[in-house]
């Protein structure tokens, strides 16, 4: 069976810099996954996909909604996807405070969210942009100095969601995932949020 990679670009959708949205389907199972840009569309082998992280982040991303028997999971529109950005950083802050530490870096969240509190953005390269950078390969460290982890959808490919909530959780830091696809690591202990797409 072959993963096909169409890509679907939208915009003000929030995806990491340096990502396009991309369905990414098994047979009948299909999500908007955010993937690196530089992936040619395209039909792809099981075999060959499982060797590029990016298309290594659609596989595990269908085989976590295949065990949760969803066959489809597409994002935000453009007018969601900025009140939903503001509606999470008056939850994130009235729940929690600051500091936040936001992991991938979606410059519409990262404005709403890091203009109301201190924090900072792991992400895979530090950007001309007003906020302290970390280096989303080992985010562990400031981990400690956050309330709250925030993560984008589009850090799927760069980070060990499982290991840095199992960090998070340690350290008695709660996380909150946002975007469609967070419904499917809710198992892992994260807060779901996404008031305007799958609701689960």
């Amino acid at each position: 069976m072959a993963l096909s990679v169409v890509w679907i670009r939208r915009e003000g959708v929030d995806l990491c810099e340096g990502q396009v949205l991309a369905r990414c389907c098994i047979g009948e199972i299909c999500a908007d996954v955010p993937i690196d840009a530089q992936v040619a569309p395209g039909v792809y082998p099981l075999e060959e996909a499982a060797k590029s992280p990016s298309l290594k982040t659609c596989i595990e991303v269908l085989n976590r909604q295949k065990e949760k028997g969803l066959r489809r999971i597409e994002v935000c529109k453009q007018r969601e996807s900025t009140k939903c950005a503001k509606k999470l950083a008056e939850q994130i802050l009235l729940k929690y405070g600051g500091p936040i530490l936001l992991v991938g870096f979606s410059d519409g969240v990262a404005n709403v969210l890091l203009s109301f509190t201190d924090g900072a953005v792991a992400d895979a390269e530090g950007r001309l942009y007003p906020y302290e950078f970390v280096d989303i390969a080992n985010p562990h460290n400031w981990v400690e100095k956050a309330r709250v982890v925030v993560i984008a959808p589009g850090a799927l490919q760069y980070v060990n969601i499982a290991e840095l909530v199992k960090k998070a959780k340690e350290l008695g830091k709660p996380v909150v995932m946002y975007g469609a696809l967070s419904a499917l690591y809710k198992d892992l202990g994260i807060e779901y949020f996404c008031p305007y797409g799958l609701k689960v």
